[in-house]
């Protein structure tokens, strides 16, 4: 198959993205709609504070209790658009914009929902597991289709733009924050409960991206070398490394192409290599740390 022997990388982005895209949107909804539920269900009763927006929504209802955490997230929510918008654009902001909608119409839709079901348990900390594990299985969900459901990722990614530090500690820092601010309101209590339910819900999204490195290594044989480093350097924005290679088998040396991708971008580039070229042959990889190179700093922001 050589449709993108041209190098057409905006093709070749759009091609995969079509793909199983019905698939994707039931994915997509329902992931908001399982974080949705479990953020009404065990988060709001219990003033479990996991670091996000919905986590500042319980502070904040804490010391305002006219203020309802279902409206300090659409209120916040607007207001994180309008400034993501402002400062990104409407083409970086897209899937973000999507996703914080998504997300806040369900928590709205599923507001009622603890009075209906009205779970019971015995032991605080079951309730802690249930949110840890339901609401990393509903983020999971959202990830793996490339959206977030807006709140703490589109503060991350706007500062991101100043200040030049990685998603990855951005979000932490801002979790820390919101904990800590959970601590304040409710006691040190509060702070162990919310760790646990991040590293619950951190450890699943983590394992459902595949693996639990926040990159990837890739080594890529293909015949199509030119278009495939074209798609990395364009779309990945990640650096290629080119490495010598002799089959043992054939006797053919060829070329064996080497790059460092983030976990969120895995499905991606594998799609497309394999639209590229359908015989393409990867072997991938965790990768825990990555120091140096000619794109450091770019790495170093989407790696982190």
């Amino acid at each position: 198959m050589r449709l993108f022997r041209r190098r057409d990388t905006k093709l070749i982005t759009g091609v995969v993205l079509k793909k199983d895209a019905m698939a994707k949107a039931v994915m997509f909804v329902l992931g908001c709609l399982i974080s949705a539920l479990s953020y009404n269900l065990f988060s709001v009763p219990n003033n479990f504070v996991d670091g996000g927006l919905g986590g500042a929504s319980i502070v904040i209802n804490h010391f305002f209790p006219s203020v309802e955490p279902r409206y300090t997230i659409l209120i916040g929510n607007a207001i994180l658009i309008f400034i993501m918008l402002f400062t990104l654009g409407g083409k970086k902001s897209l899937m973000s914009i999507i996703g914080a909608i998504t997300y806040t119409i369900f928590v709205y839709l599923t507001k009622d929902i603890p009075a209906l079901i009205n779970f019971s348990f015995d032991n605080v900390l079951l309730y802690v597991l249930a949110a840890g594990v339901v609401g990393g299985f509903g983020e999971a969900l959202v990830y793996k289709t490339g959206f977030n459901t807006g709140g703490n990722s589109i503060v991350a990614l706007v500062l991101q733009k100043y200040i030049k530090r990685p998603i990855g500690k951005l979000l932490r820092y801002i979790a820390i924050v919101v904990v800590f601010g959970g601590g304040i309101a409710f006691g040190y209590t509060s702070i162990m409960y919310s760790i646990i339910i991040i590293y619950i819900s951190t450890y699943l999204v983590d394992k459902m991206m595949i693996g639990i490195s926040e990159s990837k290594i890739f080594y890529i044989h293909t015949s199509c070398e030119e278009e495939v480093k074209d798609f990395i350097l364009k779309v990945i924005e990640s650096g290629v490394t080119e490495l010598d290679s002799h089959g043992a088998f054939t006797h053919k040396r060829k070329k064996i192409l080497m790059c460092v991708v983030p976990t969120d971008k895995y499905s991606l580039l594998k799609s497309a290599i394999k639209e590229i070229d359908p015989d393409a042959f990867i072997v991938v990889g965790d990768c825990y740390e990555v120091l140096g190179g000619t794109k450091k700093r770019r790495l170093d922001m989407e790696n982190d």
